[in-house]
């Protein structure tokens, strides 16, 4: 992944895309390459849509887009943040994950990442108004 800006979709940003608050193709214009934890496509896909559309564009994004799966390494680095600050899981293997690929967390929720690791940045992209 050397030389390559990539990041990791939180699952908070592909729901604020479904309900036309985030702008996908903005957010991809920040990046080579985009990726989604497994957790992330869980998640995202098992969120109570009150529209059919919204999770069709999930969907959409989410066939786009490569799905890493939990390895070893990401597990034991799950562990690894845990045993160092409350963080709950699902964002401990995001975070892994984004430490696995070099990749930047993309989320609207910077609080659950903020201060955990100091090699995985954080990318907050704007809301759209509504």
């Amino acid at each position: 992944m050397s030389g390559t800006k990539c990041g990791v979709l939180d699952s908070n940003i592909l729901i604020y895309c479904s309900k036309g608050q985030v702008n996908f193709q903005e957010i991809a214009t920040h990046f080579d390459q985009l990726f989604v934890s497994v957790i992330t496509f869980m998640e995202a896909l098992g969120y109570n849509f009150s529209k059919p559309d919204e999770k069709k564009l999930i969907q959409n994004i989410l066939n786009a887009l490569p799905i890493i799966q939990t390895d070893i390494g990401i597990a034991n680095q799950v562990v690894a943040y845990r045993q160092q600050r409350k963080i709950k899981i699902p964002d401990a293997i995001i975070l892994a994950t984004a430490k696995k690929l070099n990749a930047s967390i993309i989320t609207l929720n910077e609080d659950d990442f903020k201060g955990i690791d100091p090699a995985v940045s954080l990318f907050v992209p704007s809301i759209l108004s509504m």
